[in-house]
């Protein structure tokens, strides 16, 4: 009845185009995938389908299941490998997805969600989710409140789908660090457990600075502005398990998988680096425990609310900013009706300004009433939660 699950993640920065060494680092993540032991795979930023397709060939004989998740203009950029056969397959797509005035960044367009695949061993049910949260981009935060729901709906889409599962993992590239409020959001409410805090190796300091996944000094497109203010890098690509209530889980190994650089090759694998972690599940020696306690993320959930309430303010002097200047400069193009210069160039001049209003005031309306309103949801889902908790409170005070 004991199983081992050997899991692996990597966000593969594979933006046509734009990602440096993309050909040459697909092969190399295939070349080490075929050799490897790890009989899960979930990777992020799959955003052409043909690399995509070249994995599936490429590892048809040693994790012969796979899906990618088709979501928004680009794909959601994220697909799962299996030694076993896939079960179930669905996606989630979140309603806040980044801006699509924020082009140069891209997030709205991939459509990112939450991918879950349910994989069967025999008679044992695995829960494997993959997802990308949204990046912060190394600017003010703007995305704050965008990847605090992105979280809270991946946690609420994990607590509401684990139950017919002996044991869910989630992977990806969570954009968050051990205590950041989004992970806190991830790891409380349904709960997960991060290997990090199982694995007793770990004491060894030099094991701990091998660990981080974004901007580590170790990676050759790390960004060097951010390597010196944190050489060892974020810990923001995650593993993160929960057991059934009849199983219990033994970390066995966790760590960075993957060398340094590609073999023979002056440039990493990927802009992050890959985490690995080989889980022995067994069934429980004692009596389940059924109880939930979430106390813990009563205070998380709080700050959560308060980030929401912020984005909505915010969002608000947007809305007022953005249709005054529509407003203005429609005023600007009536007023000068009949008084435009004749010519090509005067024309352009027009069609731009024109654009630029219509802008504007699609910013200030139809785009601000989906980003209100998809935080509406949230917060809406967030209060109620509190509000639950207070009344569960008061129901055993009444007692």
């Amino acid at each position: 009845m004991e199983f081992t699950l050997d899991v692996f993640t990597l966000n593969c920065w594979g933006i046509p185009g734009v990602s440096k060494n993309r050909k040459e680092r697909f092969e190399a993540i295939a070349a080490y995938l075929q050799k490897s032991s790890h009989n899960i795979v979930c990777l992020q930023e799959v955003w052409s389908e043909k690399d995509y397709l070249y994995l599936k060939n490429s590892l048809k004989g040693n994790l012969p299941h796979s899906h990618y998740f088709y979501s928004g203009v680009l794909g959601s950029g994220l697909c799962i490998f299996s030694k076993w056969l896939m079960k179930d397959i669905f996606f989630h797509q979140w309603p806040l997805n980044g801006y699509i005035h924020k082009i140069h960044h891209g997030d709205w367009f991939g459509g990112k969600g939450i991918g879950l695949a349910r994989i069967q061993i025999g008679e044992r049910l695995i829960n494997v989710y993959c997802t990308h949260l949204h990046a912060e981009y190394h600017q003010d935060d703007i995305y704050l409140a965008h990847r605090v729901l992105q979280a809270h709906s991946t946690a609420e889409f994990i607590n509401l789908t684990t139950a017919p599962a002996d044991i869910s993992v989630l992977a990806g590239d969570l954009n968050a660090a051990p205590g950041d409020l989004s992970f806190k959001i991830v790891t409380q409410l349904p709960p997960l457990t991060d290997p990090y805090d199982k694995d007793l190796d770990l004491k060894d300091p030099a094991k701990l600075k091998s660990l981080g996944t974004s901007d580590s000094a170790d990676n050759s497109y790390a960004d060097h502005r951010q390597v010196k203010i944190c050489p060892e890098g974020k810990r923001i690509d995650h593993i993160l398990y929960k057991p059934g209530p009849a199983w219990e889980v033994v970390v066995n190994n966790f760590g960075n998988p993957l060398p340094n650089r590609v073999p023979g090759q002056e440039f990493s694998y990927s802009d992050h680096n890959a985490v690995s972690v080989q889980l022995h599940v067994k069934p429980l020696n004692k009596t389940p425990d059924v109880s939930s306690n979430n106390d813990d993320f009563d205070e998380t959930c709080i700050q959560a609310i308060r980030v929401c309430e912020e984005a909505m303010t915010n969002l608000s002097k947007f809305k007022t900013y953005c249709l005054t200047v529509g407003g203005l400069i429609l005023i600007i193009l009536i007023g000068l009706v009949g008084y435009w210069p004749n010519g090509m160039f005067y024309d352009i001049i027009k069609i731009c300004v024109t654009g630029l209003c219509f802008y504007c005031l699609i910013l200030g309306t139809i785009w601000h009433k989906i980003e209100m309103n998809s935080l509406k949801a949230g917060l809406s889902a967030l209060n109620n939660y509190c509000k639950t908790k207070i009344h569960q409170r008061n129901a055993l005070i009444n007692k």
